[in-house]
This record gives structure tokens, sequence and C-alpha cells, in this order.
């Protein structure tokens, strides 16, 4: 009987929700939905708000600072579950709800009463009706999110997280000896304000056995990529000078790093709110180079936490944390999933996804700042969805380039010829 239920009152139940929002938001301060174009609540919004994007922009397009203020929030739950229950309870829907329903306690960990009620398909019974049309809500008993003893899930950790061990060169059983020919330094800013730290992440590629990609990827940390040169009003894809964020995490497993938006990049490096109109983004590399990067090998397979890995037809070919496609992305978004680093062993990205490793991270400093990161607080996740965006905003600030042996990298544009 649960099951019918829960299945002939949850899309109606939906569509009120839905619809009665926006009367909602005009008579309530305190309730604050933010302008909409989706209907699907994404896990780049701001902690316990509304944040809906357009359906052809996943949420890492946007990345707006940071938590929300813990009043606030408790302020904006209990208004949007009263408001919830006078909608529905004062329309003709006769939803079974138990003698508890109401006294169904606000302050909770990240999801968790959500999560329950869906696992024993009884949302609508005990009123949690944000787990009914599928969405979890946080709560003031997290753990704050600058903690570095903060988990995904919103609790605090028994004992902080260790790095774990720097990638041996030596792979294939030691049959083979990989060489480093560059090195990257990431610097990364945590947080904001007077609360933010700086942190790097030290990168070695391997340009011997992918020479193609390893270019790529310095050009995307020192003169940027460049597809056409022709463009009216365009500039490179960079990912130093705050355009470059942590926009993914799979807990524990990998995260991820791109340019979200290459007119947002481009109006913070002239300093205006956004870009001219006449802006054009560059588009993904095409031709021979290409062809080329889909001729070459991963350099070895995703076995080890520290790897650095890129889209099997190379950068501005990723899909966005597995959630959307190349082919539903523009040009604008191309760079969106640049490239991601192993928190773990990840053999699904070798057959399932087809990704090619082009390095490692180099020291144990590297490693601990990966495991924190790969360890840290999510904003609220997509239903169904193992992962999401950072709720403390990580940019990179600079990226720079060297040979092995000292010398700084000058190499010019990967894109089209």
């Amino acid at each position: 009987m649960t099951k019918i239920t829960s299945f002939i009152f949850l899309p109606f139940a939906t569509l009120v929700f839905t619809a009665s929002v926006f009367a909602f938001s005009s008579r309530s301060s305190s309730f604050h939905p933010i302008a909409t174009y989706s209907s699907f609540p994404t896990h780049s919004s701001q902690s316990f708000q509304y944040l809906h994007v357009p359906t052809s922009c996943h949420s890492h397009c946007f990345d707006e600072n940071n938590i929300d203020d813990d009043n606030l929030m408790i302020e904006t739950i209990n208004n949007r579950r009263s408001f919830l229950a006078r909608t529905l309870t004062s329309s003709s829907l006769l939803l079974p709800l138990s003698s508890n329903a109401a006294s169904t306690p606000v302050q909770r960990a990240v999801g968790s009463a959500e999560s329950n009620c869906r696992l024993n398909n009884n949302c609508l019974e005990t009123f949690e009706l944000d787990g009914a049309v599928g969405w979890n809500w946080g709560g003031t008993e997290r753990c704050a999110a600058g903690d570095t003893m903060c988990g995904p899930d919103g609790k605090l950790r028994d004992e902080p997280l260790k790095g774990k061990p720097v990638p041996s060169l030596s792979v294939n059983n030691g049959e083979t000896t990989l060489e480093i020919t560059n090195v990257v330094v990431v610097t990364l800013q945590i947080g904001s304000g007077s609360n933010a730290e700086i942190q790097s992440l030290k990168v070695g590629l391997y340009g011997n056995q992918c020479p193609k990609l390893t270019s790529q990827f310095l050009s995307l940390c020192t003169n940027g990529i460049v597809t056409s040169k022709d463009l009216l009003l365009g500039a490179p894809v960079k990912l130093g000078n705050e355009c470059g964020l942590l926009t993914y995490i799979r807990p524990e497993q990998r995260l991820e790093f791109g340019i979200p938006s290459q007119k947002v990049a481009y109006a913070k490096s002239i300093r205006k709110a956004k870009a001219p109109d006449e802006f054009v983004p560059q588009s993904r590399p095409g031709g021979r180079v290409l062809d080329e990067i889909r001729g070459e090998k991963s350099a070895r397979n995703h076995d080890a936490a520290g790897l650095v890995s890129v889209p099997k037809d190379g950068i501005g070919y990723g899909d966005v944390g597995g959630l959307l496609s190349v082919g539903t992305r523009s040009d604008d978004e191309a760079y969106a999933s640049a490239f991601q680093i192993t928190a773990d062993a990840v053999p699904e990205m070798d057959g399932k996804e087809g990704r090619k490793v082009i390095g490692q991270l180099m020291d144990g400093e590297s490693m601990s700042v990966l495991a924190r990161l790969a360890g840290s607080p999510l904003r609220k996740m997509v239903p169904g969805q193992n992962g999401g965006s950072p709720l403390i905003k990580v940019v990179v600030l600079d990226c720079s380039a060297f040979e092995v042996g000292g010398v700084q990298s000058g190499l010019g544009s990967a894109g089209s010829e």
C-alpha cells in the first residue's frame, strides 16, 4: 500500500510544490529561491537554497561563494516546511501521515532523514517532502566545512586523513620505468576571505610516453589553449589566475579541475562583471591535433592514488563528473572538465571511461592535499549521483610549468591545425 500511495501522490506533490514556490517567495523574505530555468536542483547550489541553472549547463558552470549562515538556514527550513505543510494539507490531497509527522526534527545531519525515507519508501507518510521529490537538505548538526576533520557526509572523522604513497614510476610489474619530463606546480586557494589557505599540488608529466597530451596540459597551464586565432574577440583557455576551479569531487576516489565558463574567466581577466557580447569562446581542439591525441595511449593504468588523467580525446572532451556528455555542452563550457586526479585506484577509468594517465603527483605534501580535498564536504548532490562540487570553493591561483632540470617551459598553444 505504501508503494502505491507514494507512486500516486509523488508526481502531484512535486507539481504543487514547484508551482507554489513563486507565490510563497513573494510573501516571505526568509525564503530565498534563486531564479530558475530547470526544475531540478543541482549539487552546486548554495548549501541550503534553491539554485536552478539552464539545462544545457551543468552545475559546475557556476561556483558561487560558500556557506549559508546557520540561522538563515534554520529559518529557511522551518518556513519551507510549514509552507509545504500548508500547501499540501490545504489541497484536496489525502496524504497518509503518521501521528508524529509534525514533530519530525529539523536540525539533523546532512540528508539523513531524506535518505532514510527513500530507503523505507515512506517519505510522504513521514512528511519528508524533500525526500519525496528527491532532494537532500542539510541541517545545523553538520560539521563546519572548513574543518579538515569534516567529511563529505557532514560528520566529523575519528582521525585525520593521511595521504597515500607517491605513485611509483615503475609499472607493469617493473618492466617499464616512466620518466618525468616536466613539472607543473598548481597553486590552490581553499576557501575565501580571512579563512583562505594556500596549498600546492606538484605534478610530474610523462612527456616521453604522451608527448601530445603533455603539450596540451602544459599549454593549459602556461600560454593557454587556442583553437582559433581568427576570433573577433577571444582569449586563450588558461587554468591559472582564478579561472580554474576544483569543479567536482567523487569522495575518496577522484578530483576534477576545469574552467567552468570561458566567458566568466575572461570577465575576471579584464575586471568586469561580464564578458562583452562580442566575446567568442575557444572551441574544442580538432583537426590533426585531435587525431594525434586520439592515437596516444595511456602511460599506465589508473591503479594508484595521485595519477593525473585526461579524457580519451584530450582536454576539452571531458564529461563533467560523468553527468553531461560532450555533445550537450557549449564551447563556453568545453573545458569545465579539463583533467582529474585519482585519490585511489579506479579501474573503471581505464575500461568504461577510457581515460589516459599523463602524469602523477610528485611528493608527500601533494598527496596529503589530495587526500584532504577528496574527503572534504560536498554541496548537496543530484539524486542517484555519488559525487558533487566542493562546499568550500577551491580556485587555481597559479599554474607554473618547468622542464626537468629547472628551465621554465615556454610551449605554444595546443589547438587545431
